[in-house]
């Protein structure tokens, strides 16, 4: 039995090189297919192991000895049935040859060789176009020269056969020991990759599994998630802490601080905790005195500009921050001064209040009211679509006069979201912020997350209710924490 293994890149480049190797009589053995990454280190897709055995082995390197290289490309391109018939026939006829073989008669036992030769390529070169011709040329040709050789034969003086040439069974045996041994070698070498190559699949993965257990550990320290045993206190105080509201990073900072400042035994002491957190927001609120206030200078007047959006209550904050103070103008800034009606609270309280509808008549009021020495506030409610708009009109302000101070106004009972967004759109040039409404807020812990988000705003006055002027207020950080605690 004589095995050999063939390579392709296709399944019929691999059996075409069987067919033409080992003759169609060929066994099959096995059919590898490299695909995915093994194939990608593979010079060759397909793998075939065939075997033929050393008997039609033999008959077949009969005929190949005969024929040249273009010979054996044309022969072994027919069906297999032809190639097998002729292979037949050659070794039908050359088998009486070895047995009844005689000396005397030299060299005509090449001629029915050399017509069974001669028919093959002189069928090779009569191909046609269409397979259907070429398989009934190659039958028709087929049935002729079996007849005309078996006639041939029978003619022939037994002597005249007896030097009919052929390829040793020994030489075979000696190219199929070779061959076997280049198998042998070849097999060995694809062994010694793919156990290299096994290795190194075995130390990525292992260097996989590495990187996902060091990702997996860092997902849980950045998460907070309970891997290992959190103290008792931080639990509570994170659960307490979110009940509340608060902006996750507030939490953070404050853990890290805590976790920073005391033993592990005081981080199971919930009472301790809650007081280290109560200072810590208590420095997240910022607040600060306005500028009338703290001008000292006398006879400098100060201006202040409440600025915001619609339904801030900041009119009723313009009216008591006008009262608190003596001898101010109060000037408000509406599109049209035609719907303008006199209230009680400025009549009361004797305010010298003007109506402005355009930017000229505005500084001629501040410009009147400076001039006598006298601060002004202002009721500014500016409905500009553009942002740039707005900040014209404020930079104006501030180029005209000395000690001007603009201050945001916002409710505390609006959502969290609207009064971020009044705040981010004023902030640029925003000296501080008034929050109305105070006595109606039921969500502090969205006042304690404006204070950290803005931290260069800080908060001036808060409004606790509608008395003029009783119900205005310096903003302290200890109103919002009684709010936020229920104090």
């Amino acid at each position: 039995m004589y095995v050999q293994k063939f390579e392709g890149e296709s399944l019929d480049e691999a059996l075409q090189m069987v067919k033409r190797e080992l003759g169609p009589d060929a066994i099959i053995l096995k059919t590898l297919t490299n695909k995915g990454l093994k194939g990608a280190f593979k010079k060759s897709r397909v793998e075939i192991t065939a075997a033929i055995s050393e008997q039609n082995y033999t008959k077949k390197a009969k005929v190949d000895h005969v024929l040249n290289e273009d010979q054996r490309q044309k022969f072994y391109q027919a069906p297999s049935t032809t190639i097998n018939h002729m292979i037949d026939n050659y070794s039908t006829n050359t088998q009486p040859k070895e047995e009844t073989s005689g000396p005397g008669h030299g060299g005509y036992g090449n001629m029915g060789l050399n017509k069974v030769v001669n028919t093959v390529s002189k069928a090779s070169h009569k191909l046609m176009s269409s397979l259907d011709d070429f398989l009934a040329v190659e039958e028709e040709q087929a049935q002729h020269t079996s007849k005309r050789n078996f006639d041939e034969f029978m003619e022939k003086p037994t002597a005249q056969r007896t030097e009919s040439p052929r390829r040793p069974v020994e030489a075979v045996e000696d190219n199929h020991h070779e061959e076997r041994a280049e198998i042998e070698s070849k097999l060995r070498n694809a062994n010694e990759l793919s156990h290299e190559l096994q290795n190194q699949v075995k130390t990525q993965s292992h260097q996989i599994e590495l990187l996902e257990q060091k990702l997996y550990e860092l997902t849980q320290k950045v998460s907070g998630s309970p891997a290992h045993s959190e103290p008792r206190g931080i639990l509570s105080l994170r659960n307490s802490l979110r009940a509340l509201s608060l902006k996750e990073a507030i939490i953070v900072e404050i853990i890290k601080k805590a976790s920073f400042e005391f033993t592990r035994e005081e981080l199971d002491d919930a009472d301790m905790l809650y007081d280290f957190a109560l200072r810590e927001i208590n420095e997240q609120i910022n607040v600060d005195m306005p500028l009338f206030s703290r001008v000292q200078e006398e006879g400098a007047p100060v201006i202040t500009v409440l600025v915001s959006e619609t339904s801030c209550g900041q009119a009723s904050m313009a009216t008591k921050l006008s009262v608190i103070q003596d001898d101010i103008k109060m000037i408000q800034f509406r599109d049209t001064t035609s719907d303008y009606k006199s209230d009680f609270t400025k009549t009361m309280f004797n305010m010298d209040v003007s109506v402005v509808a355009t930017l000229a008549h505005l500084m001629s009021e501040i410009r009147k009211a400076t001039t006598e020495k006298r601060s002004v506030v202002v009721d500014l409610r500016l409905n500009f679509s553009q942002v740039d708009e707005t900040k014209k009109f404020i930079e104006t302000l501030r180029r005209s006069f000395d000690n001007v101070e603009i201050l945001t106004t916002i409710s505390a009972i609006h959502a969290e979201v609207y009064n971020s967004k009044i705040l981010s759109k004023y902030d640029q040039f925003s000296n501080g912020v008034i929050i109305s409404y105070v006595d109606q807020c039921l969500n502090f812990g969205s006042l304690v997350n404006l204070s950290y988000e803005f931290k260069k705003q800080p908060l001036k006055f808060f409004g606790t209710g509608p008395v003029v002027p009783d119900d205005v207020e310096a903003a302290t950080s200890e109103r919002i924490l009684a709010g936020l605690f229920q104090l």
